[in-house]
């Protein structure tokens, strides 16, 4: 009786058959495969997101042993292939790493493009970092329950999957329990992960405000839904932009530019972004607020800005404007190159976003940790501290909305803002700024763990 007292949640055990398999914030296909004859203008690769972004360098290195990314995939997505990995970074310029850890359930021979662009993308940003391969074949708690019990663990988790907030029973076993009390001790798990020193992002979704719950605009009852981890006050939530090019354009002509951008038209990096949305982009980046997590206070100012200012705000009774708003940062995902069982693909999604601004926090840490100090963990007050010292830190996206899915355009949405909005969040990073700031305002020595 001791025991049941004590006991919140019991998960993976289950005696009936496995639930349906949960959809991933996931990535959207333009061609079967991609050839110079396909070409449209516009491509991202490595090199564009670098110069965009103003990282100094490309490619920038890490340096110190402990620096690591993760790439988290579930239910039994468990495949990317070492050979595509090798042939992505010769073509993009880049040195061959390989993946030092691979944990959980692993098949190369069949690649997934889910965890070939997360593991291609994650790893090129920040190269040398240690890279880590992280699939369960469940669902979100058995993840974080894995991870917090293994010790050495990365100090940067991507994830780029979903599911909706209030749905979270469909696609895994509750044992009796209510999605929101799943979401709930998930949360409380994401806590005891962040005070590790360890930094968790997911993608913010694919389908706009409507969400998974109305794909197609016919839930008028409830237009906007929410998706977890993305609305997860303990996980930075990443959002999705894209290019917008002028009307006439040309190829990409820079002397450092890799060989794939002779193959195809990479993007000029001084495009500008605006959010990205079906149907110019093949997804719309989700955001909104959640159902179940009141608003931390780290936000709370940056939102009640954007209700006093934004202009076309859904009806107040679709959403809870009291409740934690997502995304917290955005980055590209619209037309990513990956390589995949020997060729070119382009991809979209907030599944690219997510890993990118993974690769950049494991460049910040591995700063952090070649000076004795503590890895950088839960982000999100850092996030929001940036821009209340400096709004410049972010390149603020005021262009776009989130009424549309990836098939269609509905009614409701949000729109974007000078400042947070809930459809790129603070906006995109400006990458020097930012690690200026955290250079400044870094610990003076790294914390006992």
């Amino acid at each position: 009786m001791l025991v049941a007292a004590e006991t919140e949640f019991i998960s993976g055990i289950t005696a009936f058959p496995p639930p349906p398999r949960a959809k991933k914030v996931r990535e959207a296909f333009v061609h079967e495969s991609l050839t110079p004859e396909d070409n449209q203008t516009g491509k991202v690769v490595p090199y564009v997101i670098s110069t965009n972004y103003g990282i100094p360098v490309y490619p920038a290195y890490a340096t110190n042993a402990n620096s690591s990314v993760c790439l988290a995939e579930f239910q039994n997505d468990r495949s990317f292939s070492a050979t595509d990995l090798s042939s992505f970074q010769t073509q993009n310029s880049l040195p061959a790493v390989a993946v030092a850890h691979i944990v959980g359930p692993y098949q190369p021979s069949v690649p997934d493009a889910e965890a070939t662009l997360d593991v291609q993308y994650g790893s090129a940003i920040a190269i040398n970092a240690s890279v880590w391969f992280w699939t369960v074949d469940g669902w979100l708690l058995e993840f974080a329950n894995d991870f917090y019990n293994t010790n050495p663990v990365p100090f940067v988790v991507s994830m780029s999957w979903g599911w909706p907030e209030d749905s979270q029973c469909q696609i895994t076993s509750c044992n009796g329990y209510t999605s929101q009390q799943y979401v709930q001790r998930t949360n409380t798990e994401w806590q005891k992960i962040g005070l590790r020193g360890v930094s968790l992002l997911a993608s913010s979704g694919d389908q706009g405000a409507p969400g998974d719950n109305n794909p197609y605009c016919q839930n008028s009852a409830e237009p906007i839904s929410t998706i977890f981890p993305g609305a997860s006050p303990w996980v930075t939530s990443v959002g999705a932009t894209m290019f917008t090019p002028p009307s006439s354009t040309a190829r990409l002509e820079a002397a450092a530019a890799p060989p794939v951008c002779t193959q195809f038209d990479c993007a000029d990096p001084t495009w500008p972004e605006v959010a990205c949305s079906f149907p110019d982009a093949l997804i719309t980046s989700g955001g909104g607020f959640s159902d179940y997590s009141p608003m931390p206070s780290w936000q709370s100012k940056e939102v009640a800005t954007y209700f006093s200012t934004a202009i076309g705000l859904p009806p107040a009774q679709y959403f809870n404007s009291s409740n934690r708003g997502f995304p917290d940062i955005s980055a590209l995902g619209h037309n990513y190159l990956i390589y995949i069982s020997g060729r070119w693909e382009l991809v979209d999604g907030t599944s690219c976003s997510s890993p990118v601004i993974g690769g950049m926090v494991a460049l910040w840490n591995d700063w952090l940790l070649n000076n004795g100090k503590p890895t950088l963990g839960f982000l999100n007050p850092l996030l929001y501290q940036m821009y209340e010292a400096d709004p410049t830190n972010y390149k603020d996206i005021t262009v776009g909305n989130n009424k549309c899915t990836e098939s269609l355009c509905c009614t409701y949405g949000f729109p974007t803002a000078t400042g947070w909005d809930a459809v790129t969040g603070l906006g995109a990073p400006n990458y020097a700024k930012m690690f200026a700031y955290i250079q400044a305002n870094a610990p003076s020595s790294a914390a006992k763990k």
